[in-house]
């Protein structure tokens, strides 16, 4: 008698079977690492920013609290800062307020040593690839927000969110320079 080699069709249906439940049990896990992989990003970047935000303080708490417009120089940049000692721009701005998206930019990309890219939200710039979209907001609070969802050459409208999505849908920080307070949205 011939000795049968391989497999049966039985045995092959079963490992098919059996590959398959597998791989729907792995699937939903696998889809949130994205999600997951971009919230610790985000972290990441606004602790570093928080940590830059507190040195700032301390510089200016050793300047012996100075009022009025003044710079703090932090690593080589003059960096203005509000009354309360928040890192504010490089334009005389002493609140929050008096704050735009280009002060804003200006604190995030002058507060680490090696900056994520940054383009302002305004309706006028183009994307090119930069990871954060840095926006002004109506309550005195810069916003700096994951770019996602935006193809090289877009213009970036002044109330981007995630390109069309919901403000749930957003990732990135809020940093305001009243209070020093740093705030991670994330879905």
């Amino acid at each position: 008698m011939k000795r049968q080699q391989g497999f049966t069709l039985i045995e092959l249906v079963i490992v098919v079977i059996i590959l398959g439940f597998l791989g729907a049990a792995a699937v939903p896990r696998l889809l949130d690492v994205t999600d997951d992989a971009r919230d610790a990003s985000v972290e990441g970047v606004a602790g570093g920013f928080a940590s830059a935000v507190g040195l700032v303080r301390a510089e200016w708490e050793l300047a012996g609290r100075p009022s009025g417009n003044t710079n703090i120089n932090y690593d080589g940049f003059a960096i203005d800062v509000t009354d309360s000692g928040y890192p504010a721009g490089n334009s005389n701005e002493a609140t929050a307020s008096a704050m735009t998206a280009t002060s804003c930019e200006f604190v995030f990309q002058s507060l680490f040593q090696s900056a994520p890219t940054t383009v302002i939200a305004d309706g006028a710039n183009s994307y090119d690839g930069e990871r954060y979209v840095v926006r002004f907001s109506g309550n005195d609070e810069c916003q700096y927000v994951l770019a996602q969802g935006l193809e090289s050459g877009d213009t970036v409208p002044a109330n981007y969110v995630n390109n069309g999505a919901t403000t749930a849908d957003r990732q990135g920080f809020e940093y305001n320079a009243d209070n020093g307070q740093i705030t991670v949205f994330k879905n």
